[in-house]
């Protein structure tokens, strides 16, 4: 192929493309907001830049998880709060029932006082957040229990699957979030009895002892009842302290993004004074080439030999 530009005019087409690669380049800039669009844009940054992205998209991640069992965690802990005070009535009731100038009718409207107190402690278990059962362990998707006068506690334990389900705060250790009904409401020894802490059977056996108008077996099951409320405050704290430990994750996880965020800003984002400043001198360098190339003669050799 022949070449009908001689050395000049090549250098020119060369220079003035060159120059229109850089305007387009810092024009994308520009418009965009991102100093990089590809790898060639600066392959010497993709590392940090991709490393960055990661960290920023992980710690994003973890955030989110965080506000979402969050709720279940505040959840959790207004319901065993709950619970607390309704055990505070049932010893209220059954301290009446204990008093000998109590009769036999009021006893029984007593009973059936505490049967409700029951049925709610029950309710409490089934609680849901966003359509999951936040008491029944890893199987999320049954109620832990349900009323049964027949049973021996007055209850009937539908799942026994444990709490395993740990949450990731920002720097990658992991904490539990979550108790099992069984934990809180129906604690029994390694053969599976009750156990003096079983919250069910206390609150049932008083509820017996009223119907039966047993003044001894109710002095007894009040005793139980004092048991089974101290533990259950004492299990109450633990929703307490991971309430704190997910306010604090959250907070580190927000300084984390907005630090990320910095750094993923200094290694993508147009240098916008600078791109305007290099988007001027690309122009005027572009003017400057094409202004010269005008004065430049346009005699040839055809016109001197004419």
């Amino acid at each position: 192929m022949v070449n009908i530009l001689n050395p000049a005019n090549e250098q020119f087409v060369n220079n003035v493309d060159t120059i229109q690669q850089r305007l387009n380049q810092v024009t994308q800039q520009l418009s965009s907001g991102y100093r990089i669009q590809q790898a060639s844009d600066d392959p010497s940054v993709l590392g940090d830049l991709f490393q960055t992205r990661s960290d920023f998209a992980h710690v994003t991640q973890v955030d989110q998880n965080l506000n979402l069992v969050k709720a279940e965690v505040t959840t959790a802990d207004s319901s065993v709060q709950s619970a607390v005070q309704l055990l505070d009535n049932v010893r209220t009731l059954a301290e009446q029932g204990a008093n000998t100038t109590t009769s036999a009718q009021q006893q029984t409207a007593l009973a059936s006082q505490v049967e409700s107190v029951l049925e709610q402690l029950v309710g409490l278990t089934r609680t849901q957040v966003n359509g999951v059962y936040i008491f029944s362990g890893d199987q999320t998707s049954s109620p832990p229990y349900q009323v049964d006068a027949n049973s021996a506690n007055g209850v009937d334990r539908l799942v026994t699957a444990p709490a395993t389900r740990q949450i990731q705060d920002p720097t990658g250790l992991t904490f539990a979030v979550a108790q099992t009904a069984q934990d809180l409401f129906d604690k029994r020894d390694a053969s599976d009895n009750f156990a003096p802490e079983n919250v069910f059977a206390a609150v049932h056996n008083i509820q017996i002892a009223l119907q039966n108008n047993d003044q001894p077996g109710l002095t007894t099951a009040i005793g139980q009842l004092q048991t089974a409320e101290d533990y259950l405050n004492q299990q109450s704290t633990f929703y307490g302290a991971v309430e704190n430990r997910i306010a604090s994750a959250t907070d580190l996880a927000q300084k984390f993004q907005t630090q990320l965020q910095a750094q993923l800003s200094s290694e993508q984002d147009t240098n916008v004074p600078a791109a305007a400043l290099q988007l001027t001198q690309d122009t005027t360098d572009l003017n400057a080439a094409l202004a010269a190339q005008a004065k430049r003669p346009t005699t040839s050799l055809f016109d001197y030999i004419k």
